[in-house]
């Protein structure tokens, strides 16, 4: 697909999308012709080279593995302080959600040059993860990470935890929770160079949307 086919198809996606919009909010005894618009936007745009994906293992994915296997190596043996440290640092992070943790510590646990996968974007730079997770902050009032266990197969790692918002838009305290894995590799330095996340962003972040929040519905009611 060429730029002009991809840019058309672009086109035509927010076009279906803004038209269900309309449909949802103006004329809600449509909602048939609201489901096929948002079909019709969902399966033309995921023919588009930069449709994000969580979880499907695509190029960029099995490339990320096979670059990070030579530092497997180097882990630390279980148990020792290195691994103690190196797990720590992580939780510190993730436990202390704040612009200003964020700010001073993303690019203390991830090396330079990484690769980060999660329900929405993926990046490949400890300076481009900062800027999201700093980014991701506007719509909350607050956000932390509980780390439940932690689970290691050879050099692989893997984090079980809850996540914990509270946004903005409802009362200050009202906390919702969405529980995750996070699978990590390091480098020799204790460095995060693979994150790759499985979570449902359904319950939490979806259902915000109205017109997602409809088609959540609908699609659950007819499973």
């Amino acid at each position: 697909m060429n730029v002009d086919e991809e840019g058309n198809l672009t086109r035509i996606c927010k076009f279906f999308y803004l038209l269900s919009l309309i449909y949802v909010v103006t004329i809600p005894y449509l909602q048939t012709l609201t489901l096929a618009a948002i079909a019709f936007s969902v399966m033309a745009c995921s023919t588009t080279s930069d449709m994000h994906t969580q979880t499907i293992p695509n190029a960029r994915y099995l490339q990320a593995l096979t670059q990070s296997e030579p530092y497997l190596e180097e882990s630390p043996e279980p148990g020792s302080e290195a691994e103690t440290v190196m797990l720590e640092r992580v939780e510190s992070l993730f436990s202390d959600y704040s612009y200003e943790n964020l700010s001073k510590n993303v690019t203390e646990v991830y090396a330079e040059k990484t690769y980060f996968r999660d329900a929405f974007k993926q990046f490949e730079s400890a300076e481009e993860i900062r800027e999201y997770m700093l980014a991701g902050l506007k719509p909350l009032e607050g956000a932390e990470f509980v780390f439940n266990r932690f689970a290691r197969s050879g050099s692989d790692y893997y984090l079980d935890w809850t996540m914990r918002l509270d946004f903005k838009k409802t009362p200050s305290g009202t906390w919702e929770e969405s529980i995750g894995v996070s699978h990590m590799r390091f480098n020799s330095d204790g460095k995060v160079i693979f994150h790759q996340d499985y979570w449902d962003p359904t319950d939490i972040v979806y259902r915000r949307i109205p017109i997602a929040k409809q088609l959540i519905a609908f699609v659950k009611g007819k499973m």
